[in-house]
C-alpha cells in the first residue's frame, strides 16, 4: 500500500542486502501463518470467508494507488472458533518505475491475527501484516495493528518499523471509526486517522498529516454499494491529486 513517497525515499536499502532481508521477512511470515494455523486442534471449526471489489480507486490512507483509475481488490479469510485468523488480499497498483526500472502492478498482503470480546462490548483485535509487491520486492514491508470495536466506534493504531521500505523510518497510524445504521440496509461508515512519520519531510514537506473518509454503504441485488468522500488535508499541489478529496464509488460482493 504505497503512498507518496519520493523515490529516493524507497531506495535506501543497499542493493546487495535487500533480496536477502525480504526474503527473510516473508519466510518469517509464512512461517507464523503455518506454526499458528497447524497449531489450532484439528476439531475445531474453522469458516472461509472472501470478497471481490470493483473500485473506482484504490485509496490507501487518502492517497491513491492506483493514479486515481480502477483497481479490483479481492481477499480470503480463515477464521477460528478460539478467535485465530490468517488471510489475504490482493489489488492492482500504479506506482510508475521506480529508479531501478522495476515496475509493481499488484500489491499482495498476508496477514494473520486474533479478535474476540475482552470485556462486556468491548472486542480487541491485534494482526501483523506483510505488505508485498510482485515485481518490485524492494517496496515489501510490514506492520502491527491493535485495535478495539466498542459497538458502533473503534479505535486502533498501526505500527510500523521501516514504513513504506524505508529503512529506519517508524510510523504510526492511530484512528478512529464510527459506523451509523440509517436504515434496515444503509449504513454510513466515518473514519479518521493521524499519520505520523518520523522524518521532518516524510510527507511532503511534513511528518505528519490527517486522512479522513465517509462512504454510505446499500445492498442491491446481492451487491453492496458504496459511494464515499475520501481526502487528506495534505495540499494538492503535493501529491498530484492523488491525495486531494475525491468522490469513490465500489461494488463488492462477499464469496
Amino acid at each position: 500500500m504505497r503512498i507518496g513517497v519520493s523515490v529516493g525515499q524507497r531506495r535506501v536499502r543497499n542493493q546487495f542486502d535487500k533480496g536477502t532481508i525480504e526474503m527473510k521477512k516473508l519466510s518469517t511470515v509464512l512461517t507464523a501463518l503455518a506454526a499458528l494455523t497447524l497449531s489450532v486442534p484439528a476439531a475445531q471449526a474453522a469458516e472461509v470467508s472472501g470478497n471481490v471489489t470493483l473500485a473506482s480507486d484504490y485509496s490507501f490512507r487518502g492517497w491513491s494507488q492506483t493514479s486515481r483509475d480502477p483497481a479490483i481488490q479481492g481477499g480470503f479469510d480463515l477464521g477460528f472458533e478460539s478467535g485465530l485468523y490468517v488471510g489475504t488480499w490482493a489489488s492492482n497498483v500504479n506506482f510508475g518505475a521506480s529508479d531501478s526500472g522495476d515496475v509493481a502492478s499488484m500489491e499482495w498482503d498476508l496477514y494473520l491475527g486474533w479478535s474476540g470480546e475482552i470485556a462486556d462490548g468491548i472486542e480487541l483485535d491485534v494482526q501483523a501484516i506483510h505488505f508485498q509487491y510482485p515485481g518490485d520486492t524492494d517496496l515489501n514491508y510490514q506492520e502491527v495493528y491493535v485495535g478495539l470495536g466498542l459497538g458502533d466506534f473503534s479505535l486502533g493504531v498501526y505500527y510500523s518499523p521501516a514504513y513504506l521500505a524505508v529503512s529506519g523510518e517508524t510510523f504510526f497510524y492511530p484512528h478512529a471509526g464510527y459506523s451509523m445504521t440509517v436504515s434496515e440496509e444503509i449504513t454510513l461508515d466515518f473514519g479518521v486517522g493521524l499519520n505520523i512519520a518520523k522524518s521532518d519531510d516524510f510527507f511532503g514537506e511534513d511528518n505528519e498529516y490527517i486522512d479522513y473518509s465517509a462512504t454510505a454503504n446499500m445492498p442491491l441485488g446481492g451487491i453492496n454499494i458504496g459511494i464515499g468522500i475520501v481526502g487528506t488535508t495534505i495540499d494538492d499541489s503535493a501529491c498530484d491529486r492523488d491525495c486531494e478529496a475525491r468522490v469513490m464509488v465500489s461494488l463488492s460482493k462477499d464469496l
